[in-house]
């Protein structure tokens, strides 16, 4: 099948361009550059961005399937016009050129984050009401709701994906997850903070998304679980992992969130990303325990594999690629 995906030089796209190759597909990428995590892959690249219409067309010609990951990725830090052109205005040319170029299907990559937090004795569905909460949160919720509202059997028929926290190997940006990987070997995280999240390895995500292409029922979205673990949990399994002495203390909430201010005055003098912000921290202490994944486990086979092997193998990559091969 002739397949097109954006954001593929990205944690999830570098992925899910892995597991298309190995089923045997013809791969069109797009990218605003050439990217070297993908070089060695049979990948035909065309350049463009998502505000451009007609590089989207060029992307789009001859796709009878297309996957939607670039975006916008953010913890407060980006004005929320800008989240909401490039993930909204952005998904919304996405959709423009699926329907001009007659695509079959498009697999849009949403986030958990499109979807509010659920109280933490109730479990996280696909049922949750749409969030409205942050700026980021609000940009993915409104694309989801787009994607949704395109679908058209026997026309372009739409999914949408919903990952939760991404580990895994390809991590070439580094992801905020990754960075945070590195920052907690290399002794920059002194204390941690409390609460946790569900983690899922971008391996298991390309595969439902793979799946998605012909088992996904159009016009639905899946939530894509992993396990949930505290950040101390993460920290002490990287710990077990490395070799090396990790934090095991963690800062109460209410003095990150009187830390903010300060944090982010620092973060405008450095010219460097905060360690952490009002968004970020709402993250952690709102995430949820009770991520369901039973939705896409019964329509796509869908089965994340133990967070321990996820770690260990997004460990191997990162020291590899970000540590090995830069000393």
């Amino acid at each position: 099948m002739n397949v097109a995906i954006t954001g593929a030089s990205g944690h999830i796209g570098a992925a899910v361009c892995r597991h298309l190759v190995t089923e045997g597909h013809n791969v069109r990428i797009f990218v605003r550059q050439p990217c070297l995590g993908l070089q060695h892959l049979p990948l035909e690249p065309v350049l463009g961005d998502l505000q451009d219409p007609d590089s989207l067309d060029r992307l789009c010609a001859g796709a009878q399937m297309v996957f939607h990951l670039a975006g916008q990725i953010s913890i407060g830090s980006i004005p929320e016009q800008r989240l909401q052109e490039i993930n909204v205005d952005g998904t919304r040319r996405v959709i423009a050129a699926c329907r001009k170029q007659g695509v079959q299907r498009l697999v849009h990559f949403s986030s958990a984050h499109a979807y509010a937090v659920v109280p933490r004795h109730l479990p996280f569905d696909e049922s949750a009401p749409p969030a409205t909460a942050f700026p980021y949160e609000r940009s993915k919720a409104n694309a989801q709701a787009l994607v949704l509202a395109a679908n058209q059997p026997g026309a372009l028929e739409t999914v949408c994906l919903n990952p939760t926290a991404v580990l895994g190997p390809w991590d070439t940006k580094p992801s905020l997850q990754g960075k945070m990987l590195l920052d907690l070997w290399q002794g920059k995280i002194p204390v941690l903070t409390p609460g946790g999240y569900d983690w899922v390895d971008n391996r298991d995500v390309a595969q439902a998304a793979v799946a998605a292409m012909t088992q996904a029922i159009p016009g639905e979205a899946y939530l894509l679980s992993g396990h949930y673990a505290r950040i101390l949990d993460i920290a002490a399994m990287l710990g077990h992992i490395t070799g090396r002495r990790m934090p095991t203390r963690s800062v109460p909430f209410w003095l990150l969130h009187a830390l903010v201010p300060a944090v982010a005055a620092w973060s405008r003098l450095s010219g460097t990303e905060p360690l952490f912000t009002r968004e970020s921290i709402a993250h952690v202490q709102g995430g949820h325990p009770k991520v369901s994944h039973a939705k896409a486990t019964q329509q796509l086979q869908y089965q994340p594999r133990p967070l321990e092997e996820t770690l260990r193998d997004t460990w191997d990559w990162l020291h590899s690629y970000w540590i090995k091969s830069k000393s």
